[in-house]
Formats: structure tokens, C-alpha cells, sequence
């Protein structure tokens, strides 16, 4: 079906350039690089923002949840490798951190997170990560940061086609396999790209004589990008990616044999926009699809299972207006999204919401930035207070500058929080938070600083807990605390330095967050005080080498915040390298490796749930 799509728009694009366009008209098209999210860079300026490019991304291929934990100042709790995957940013729930695809949330509306290992890490062209509240752009849950994924397109004068293959082995049974392909024309760019991976999983369990058992998994994904330039100042675009996975649940020490369940996930998104730049105005309009279903099999040998099921209907209009004399702008995005939800267990219900936002920006000389964001919901289960951002940059020294941003953000309820069979409590209120953060960075040549302090007021937090009920002690259940405080420092540190061909990089993230509730003066469960990721990598000429080391302090699993019930602190070490085979202006071959868990330690961010010990991977990568 998404090939006849993609023949239709290319056909009424052709259609359009035929009778839009004198057939003695010439237009010289410079390169041009096309993202769904064109203005998440401009937006972002008060904020800080970490790009995982290409060379990042290809060394952490194995998993989502790796790539983040390694690369971001982000708390990953996993089920065991390759299980159910959640973030923490800055010290909120999983629910507060918002996953967003070329400019879309794709939080579940059902659970309100998105699964990190059911996404591909290979097949986006770059991820960003923001720190700080996004609501205004992104909606319900972007509160303690977002995580940004991204397709693009490029127009080039001499068309051009590329390939790339990279394929990987690693202990356990496990396969990583991908395919992209590009091409950049005058006026039409695509790219399809797919992946498989599987693994039997099966790493045994330190300290004990057991294996991590029903732990295997796979996974196909698909992704492809269409954009045809209609003329000198508009384009048509679609994007679309699939997603079909399975997993099994592995058991928990000290009976881990004991699992017998698994788990599939269905996801199906599609985002087609046309976007018009002539002068001083902007328009553009998007309109999205998506899909997302999961199958639970309480025994994998059965054929019943319990399911949940959703589909979003987007429409977004955004108007931009620029005053070229004073260096500013002005935008309107309007936004109407309905929602269709249901489980095994809960009826379908549909949640609509119609959403008006206006931005200010304004540039003064190269001083000063600043943007003014006002935003109002009209949600038809929830009355959601009206949202504000203020972002401001400084730059008042060559080597300095400083950033700020504050912001209210809000998250309402979802499915599983208001309607889940024995737990759901129908008396939530939506979350607000109000968040600031005060922020200066040095630059110096290759040498980058970014020490940042934040405060998070979040009222109203929707915590599942096992004591949120007095009537069933010990069943889980979503409670509204009344104050949660979440306050903490940030710094990154990013440098690279070069003798002749000899390059060395180091990139490190460092976060210190202290969340409490403020009722009961105790801190949060799952969030550590202390988090530390850092790499270093060395070339010269054919060869590459890098290590990745973590450090995640201890983490308190009841709010009780008994010493006897957390999980304890680990440090974990990655070592990899590669070396170019061939290399030319149309070819490129390496082959690398990867040591995981290069000291062999015992390490969990679930209890009872230890992930891999040492384990290897080695890789082929082939671009052409």
C-alpha cells in the first residue's frame, strides 16, 4: 500500500511542475538537505542539545537503550537486555520523557512512554536529545527532556545514489543486519532502509548457576522517505516507518526457568508534509497516521493472548511569518489530533484534542536570542492549563555565553492510568510542572563546556504504587502526588584534538539529580543521585579504537527508601574498534569490533533482572 502512496505523490508532483512550470525555465537548485522538523534547531537555541550523529550511532548498533545510556544524561531501566525499556530525564518517569519522530510524539497513548528496544538505532539519519520541558512543541509528556529521531532528504544538482550494509555477529546468537539506500536528485531525494535483528539471549546470570532463560527476541524495520521539489519554493514530502517486533519476557532470579511468556509489538507510522518557503512567509502542513498495537501470551505455547490497540489521526498547520528588518519571527501552529485507544480489558475510547500555539524569536545582532512560547489545549476528557517557554542565549564574551530557558509543561493521564482492570483510578488529575534551568557554555576551538543547573516543580505527579490504595496493600496502582521536587545539576564536556593524522576525541556526560516528594521528604524510586557516561576515542589513518565507560549510582525501589530494598551502583566498560579495508571516492569497507562489559561485572537497573556479562561483537560495514 505505501508503494502506491509514494506513486501517486510522485505522479501529482510531475503533474503539478508540468503546468506550474514554463518548459524554458531552468531553476539551479543548491543542495538542500530536507527534515520533517525544521524547527527544532531554531526553537532549541536556550536549551542544551546532544546530536548523535552517524559515527555514534554505528558504534552502539547493538541496542536503542545502549546508544542512550552511553551517549545521554539519561536513566535507562531495562527488563533485562533486549526486554521492556524505559528513560528517566532528570529525575521523572518514564511517562516525562517524550520520543518524538520528525517532529511527531510517538508516546504510547495507552502506557504514555515509548519502548527504547523497539526502535532501530541505524535507521535514522541523527538523534538529538534535549534537555529540559517541550510541551509547547511536542505536546503531553515532554517534560523532563525529548528525544528526537530523524529522517532526511537532500536535493543535490548531480543526482546521486548511495548504499550502505552493515551487518554484525555477537555472542548468544545475536545478528544485527541493515540496508539503507539513498538518492539525491535536482528534484526528487528518497531513502529506504531496513533491519533485522535476532538474538537467542541466553548470557548466563553471574553469581549463579543460571542462564538468562526466555530471554530470546527479534525484529524487522522498515523505513523510507519521498521528497519531490513542486517548485523553486515548496516541497512534498512523506515519511513512513514500520516496526514488527518479538521478545520474550525472561524470569526473575532466584526462579528465572520459570518464564514461559512473550510479547510482539506492531507499530505502523506515516507523516506527509508539504512545505512552502517564498519571502518572508512559511507555511506548512502535515497530517499523520499511526498505528501501534502489542500482543501479550501469557504462554508462548498458546495462541491467546491479551492485546492493546491505538490509532492517531494528526493535522498540524503552522504559519511563520519573518521580519527581515528586525531579525524576528513570528509562528502560529495549530493542531488537531483524535486518538483511538483500547485493550483486551478496556473498552476503545477516543480522546480528541485541538491545540493553538504562538512562538516569538527574535535575534539581536549576535548578542542576544530569545523566544516567547504560549500554548492552549482543548482536550475532550481533561481541562489542561495554559503552557508558556521562555528561552533566552547570551553571548556576550567571544568564549563564553550564557543559555536559560522555564517553561510549564503538563501531562495528562493515560489509558492504562485511568482504566486498567483493578489498578486504573479514574480520579487522576493531569500532571503541570514548572521547570527552569540556568545554563553557560565554553567554547574554545575543539574544546566544549556546558555546565547547567535545573528545578523541576511537578504538581500533581502520577506515580503507580504499590501503596497507592490502603484498601489492597501491595497492588500496584496510579496515585496523584500532591508536590514532587526534582532539582540537579548537568555538565558536558566534549574535546577533540589532532596531531598530523592522529585524532583524539572525548565526549562525557555527567548529571547529579535530586528528586523527592515533597510530602514525604523521601526520594523518588528508580531515579539515581549520580550519573556519568564517557568516551574516548583515538584514529590514525585506517584505524580506530574507542572505550565507553558508565557509571549509575544506587537507585531506591520503595518509597520507604530502606537501604535494604535498592539497586546498587555498577560501573560498566565498553572497548571497540575498526579498520578501514578499502576506501575511495565511491566505496568504503570497515570491519570493527566490541567487547560489552569488558570487566565482567554484575550489574542490574531492575532488581532480580541482571544484564549481560562480558560479551562480543564483531562487524562488517559496507558503503557504496
Amino acid at each position: 500500500m505505501k508503494i502506491y502512496i509514494i506513486i501517486i505523490l510522485l505522479a501529482f508532483g510531475c503533474v503539478y511542475n508540468t503546468f506550474s512550470q514554463k518548459d524554458s525555465l531552468k531553476i539551479i537548485l543548491k543542495e538542500v538537505t530536507i527534515v520533517a522538523d525544521k524547527s527544532f534547531k531554531e526553537n532549541s537555541k536556550g536549551y542544551k542539545v546532544i546530536s548523535l550523529t552517524d559515527s555514534i550511532l554505528t558504534k552502539n548498533i547493538e541496542s536503542f537503550s545502549g546508544l542512550i545510556r552511553f551517549n545521554a544524561p539519561i536513566y535507562i531501566r531495562e527488563f533485562g537486555a533486549g526486554g521492556t525499556s524505559s528513560a528517566s530525564f532528570r529525575g521523572t518517569s518514564s511517562s516525562n520523557t517524550a520520543v518524538v519522530w520528525n517532529g511527531i510524539n510517538i508516546n504510547s497513548v495507552n502506557n504514555g512512554q515509548t519502548g527504547f528496544n523497539s526502535l532501530t538505532v541505524s535507521l535514522f539519519d541523527n538523534i538529538d536529545v534535549r534537555s529540559g520541558g517541550g510541551s509547547i512543541e511536542y505536546g503531553s509528556g515532554a517534560v523532563g527532556g525529548t528525544v528526537h529521531l530523524n529522517d532526511a532528504l537532500t536535493f543535490k544538482n548531480t543526482p546521486i545514489v548511495t548504499n550502505q550494509f552493515i551487518t554484525s555477529v555477537g555472542s548468544y546468537s545475536t545478528y544485527n543486519n541493515l540496508y539503507k539506500l539513498k538518492y539525491s536528485g535536482e528534484k526528487l531525494a528518497l531513502k529506504i532502509g531496513a533491519s533485522y535483528n535476532q538474538s537467542e539471549n541466553d548470557y548466563p546470570l553471574l553469581g549463579t548457576n543460571f542462564r538468562n532463560t526466555n530471554g530470546e527476541y527479534s525484529n524487522i524495520g522498515l523505513n523510507g522517505g519521498f521528497s519531490y521539489k513542486l517548485s523553486e519554493y515548496s516541497e512534498l514530502n512523506l515519511f513512513t516507518t514500520s516496526y514488527l517486533g518479538e521478545r520474550f519476557f525472561s524470569g526473575e532470579l532466584p526462579n528465572p526457568s520459570s518464564a514461559n511468556d512473550k510479547y510482539q509489538d506492531i507499530n505502523n507510522r506515516t507523516l506527509i508534509t508539504y512545505h512552502r518557503k517564498k519571502g518572508q512567509v512559511t507555511n506548512e502542513v502535515k497530517a499523520a497516521f499511526l498505528t501501534e498495537e502489542y500482543r501479550f501470551f501469557d504462554d508462548k505455547t498458546l495462541a491467546s493472548f491479551n492485546f492493546g490497540k491505538s490509532k492517531r489521526y494528526i493535522g498540524n498547520y503552522k504559519f511563520k511569518y519573518r521580519f527581515a528588518n528586525i531579525n524576528a519571527s513570528v509562528s502560529s501552529l495549530s493542531e488537531y489530533e483524535s486518538v483511538f485507544g483500547k485493550t483486551d480489558q478496556i473498552i476503545e475510547r477516543n480522546r480528541r484534542q485541538f491545540s493553538q500555539s504562538l512562538i516569538f524569536s527574535h535575534q539581536v545582532n549576535n548578542l542576544l536570542f530569545y523566544d516567547v512560547k504560549l500554548r492552549k489545549d482543548f482536550n475532550s476528557d481533561y481541562t489542561v492549563p495554559l503552557t508558556y517557554a521562555l528561552g533566552i542565549k547570551v553571548k556576550p564574551f567571544s568564549l563564553i555565553s550564557f543559555r536559560a530557558n522555564t517553561s510549564k509543561n503538563y501531562r495528562v493521564p493515560t489509558y492504562n492510568d485511568l482504566f486498567w482492570p483493578g489498578q486504573g483510578n479514574l480520579n487522576l488529575r493531569p500532571e503541570t510542572a514548572l521547570q527552569a534551568e540556568l545554563g553557560v557554555v565554553y567554547t574554545k576551538n575543539r574544546l566544549k563546556i556546558d555546565v547547567a543547573g535545573f528545578y523541576i516543580d511537578a504538581r500533581d505527579k502520577i506515580v503507580w504504587t504499590p501503596n497507592g490504595d490502603p484498601l489492597r496493600p501491595g497492588i500496584w496502582t496510579p496515585v496523584n502526588f500532591s508536590k514532587a521536587i526534582n532539582k540537579g545539576i548537568e555538565v558536558l564536556l566534549q574535546y577533540k584534538y589532532s596531531i598530523g593524522k592522529h585524532i583524539i576525541d572525548f565526549n562525557s556526560n555527567y548529571s547529579y539529580t535530586n528528586a523527592k516528594n515533597a510530602a514525604t521528604n523521601t526520594f523518588l524510586i528508580f531515579v539515581p543521585k549520580h550519573l556519568l557516561n564517557a568516551s574516548l576515542g583515538y584514529s590514525y589513518k585506517k584505524v580506530s579504537a574507542f572505550y565507553q565507560h558508565l557509571y549509575t549510582g544506587k537507585t531506591y525501589t520503595t518509597e520507604s527508601n530502606s537501604e535494604d530494598f535498592i539497586v546498587p551502583s555498577f560501573i560498566v566498560g565498553n572497548l571497540g574498534g575498526d579498520y578501514i579495508l578499502l576506501k575511495n571516492q565511491q566505496k568504503q569497507l570497515s570491519i570493527g569490533f566490541k567487547i560489552n562489559n569488558i570487566f565482567n561485572q554484575l550489574y542490574f537497573t531492575q532488581p532480580s533482572r541482571p544484564l549481560q556479562n562480558r560479551n562480543y561483537n564483531f562487524n562488517i560495514n559496507y558503503k557504496f
